[in-house]
């Protein structure tokens, strides 16, 4: 069980492609870099590691302050932010199954949760996101990767269960359904 904002340990770090998702994610880089400073967080370089929790805090600081529009739209970020298996994604389900194999790429140092993939039926998915990142962040990823890979097909993605108290359990399941 995660805490919305809420490392699971000091020790959980993050790589800087996803930390640089921030500023690709916000319309205005000044303000993403000020945010990521004010948590400690300057001068991010692709390939080094920073901490989990500072950067929980600016997505705090962003859904305090920019609300979850923001958090959204930097969560459709890190599917070109972050390390993704590109060549393991060519449809719907593949690209909503490389969201666990990529999070756990861009994390280390403790436990950080998951990306689970449901096949409920034909054309109907589910991923069950346990992790401290809030709702919307989530949300945004799974649109980002369906609209990129929907190919012919349209598909609806929604929350189908929020956390119902993100301070205590953050876990949310996003419905996939063919329209």
């Amino acid at each position: 069980m995660f805490r919305v904002f809420q490392a699971s340990s000091p020790e959980v770090e993050v790589d800087g492609r996803t930390v640089l998702a921030v500023s690709s994610g916000m319309l205005v880089g000044a303000v993403a870099r000020e945010l990521l400073e004010s948590c400690g967080l300057s001068s991010i370089q692709p390939a080094e590691w920073y901490s989990q929790q500072a950067w929980l805090d600016v997505y705090r600081k962003i859904h305090d302050y920019l609300g979850p529009d923001t958090l959204y739209s930097i969560g459709r970020r890190i599917p070109y932010s972050a390390q993704f298996p590109d060549e393991q994604m060519f449809d719907v389900p593949s690209a909503l199954q490389s969201i666990d194999v990529a999070y756990h790429h861009a994390h280390r140092g403790g436990e950080i949760g998951e990306y689970k993939y449901v096949e409920v039926g034909l054309d109907h998915y589910e991923i069950r996101c346990n992790n401290p990142y809030p709702n919307q962040f989530d949300i945004g990823i799974i649109a980002s990767l369906v609209e990129r890979f929907h190919g012919r097909l349209q598909f609806r993605v929604n929350m189908k269960q929020p956390a119902a108290q993100p301070d205590q359990n953050n876990a949310c399941v996003v419905e996939i359904v063919r329209a």
